[in-house]
């Protein structure tokens, strides 16, 4: 068969494509791919792409070339992870094939396509939707085996705390969070002078970035998030996909979405245009967080939401630096409280198999 798979955003197309693009090569089919406009790209992603080994790859480019040319694409089944599900009726009208969609969140039964989703929490009550298994586990799994990522080791030293820092893909958010990063290390060591850190980068980050970031003392490195979490004690990032990806290493952390990177952060359609005005824009964009927040009973990661319980610690809203270096401090100086949240995350995590049981149903699955 020829399966045309679709995507977004840097976290989709790690995260979810990478191992269902595996999984279909170990089949023998034929593989289309392509890159969705996405407001939360890192630019990267082309050539991230690029090494999944794909027959062909298309995009990214404009939401109105994009619409253009998928009526033209010719395949047999399609898959669609990540971005607007418009594109994937669309493609599945012109070629007449059944439309397959795995998302983190069921909103509304879509005619014609069946609806997957990680965690039976997620399915929001809508018709026919399964629950599979997340496929981040599966892309992590991919990391730790002997495919030719890159092999890192972070030994444990006895009271030395080792921290990971993840600023995310977008270059916005990572230049911003570069001195406010270093005002929280700085805090960290007055309480923690043994700590160790370390910044984890995607492998497709530039090289001039990389330099910045060592200048500064933060340790930038390389590496697959199945090794890089796996060798580490404490993390610290922002909401996103990688909130699971500490849940599937069993990693506790802080996830913190400071009220001063907002104006950062993209937001889409009309009220994107709205966001990005001055004086007013802001005020928007924190009107719309916290109507984000209240709607999943005040949490921001992932896996809180999933749990509906606080699980990985948060803090949002005026977060300052000292702020975020308090939680950090207070949490590894509680080993059994460590204990207990990498217990509770590894027990959420599930099985492994998810790209397995995608590609089952979606081969399979004919349509409405």
């Amino acid at each position: 068969m020829k399966v045309t798979i679709l995507t977004n955003g840097p976290g989709e197309l790690w995260g979810w494509v990478r191992p269902v693009v595996s999984e279909l090569r170990k089949r023998g089919h034929m593989i289309s791919l392509w890159l969705l406009p996405c407001q939360f790209a890192s630019g990267h992603e082309r050539q991230a792409a690029s090494f999944l080994g794909v027959d062909k790859l298309e995009g990214p480019s404009g939401a109105a070339r994009t619409w253009r040319e998928i009526e033209h694409e010719n395949t047999d089944k399609i898959i669609q992870l990540g971005g607007d599900v418009m594109f994937g009726l669309r493609m599945a009208r012109s070629a007449k094939v059944a439309l397959t969609v795995y998302s983190y969140r069921a909103v509304k039964k879509i005619p014609g396509a069946k609806i997957l989703v990680a965690y039976p929490s997620q399915a929001n009550g809508v018709e026919g939707v399964e629950a599979i298994g997340d496929l981040v586990k599966d892309s992590l799994n991919m990391d730790i085996t002997p495919t030719g990522d890159i092999q890192w080791d972070w030994p444990k030293a006895e009271n030395s705390p080792r921290v990971l820092f993840l600023p995310g893909s977008r270059p916005a958010i990572r230049s911003a969070a570069l001195k406010w990063l270093c005002e929280l290390i700085e805090a960290l060591r007055k309480k923690i002078p043994d700590v160790r850190v370390r910044t984890l980068f995607s492998q497709f980050m530039p090289e001039s970035e990389f330099q910045k970031w060592r200048e500064a003392g933060l340790e930038p490195v390389r590496a697959g998030a199945g090794i890089a979490m796996r060798n580490a004690d404490y993390a610290l990032t922002q909401p996103g996909t990688n909130n699971f990806e500490l849940m599937h290493c069993g990693l506790p952390g802080l996830v913190a979405a400071p009220e001063k990177f907002l104006k950062f952060v993209p937001v889409s359609g009309a009220l994107g245009i709205l966001a990005n005005l001055p004086l007013i824009g802001l005020k928007l964009r924190k009107i719309g967080a916290m109507r984000i927040i209240d709607r999943w009973n005040g949490f921001i990661s992932l896996p809180n939401r999933t749990a509906n319980k606080k699980i990985l610690s948060e803090l949002y809203g005026n977060v300052t630096p000292k702020d975020a270096a308090e939680v950090i401090f207070n949490d590894l100086s509680s080993p059994e409280k460590l204990t207990n949240i990498r217990s509770e995350l590894l027990n959420m995590s599930g099985e492994s198999g998810a790209a397995s049981r995608l590609c089952d149903i979606a081969l399979n699955w004919g349509g409405y």
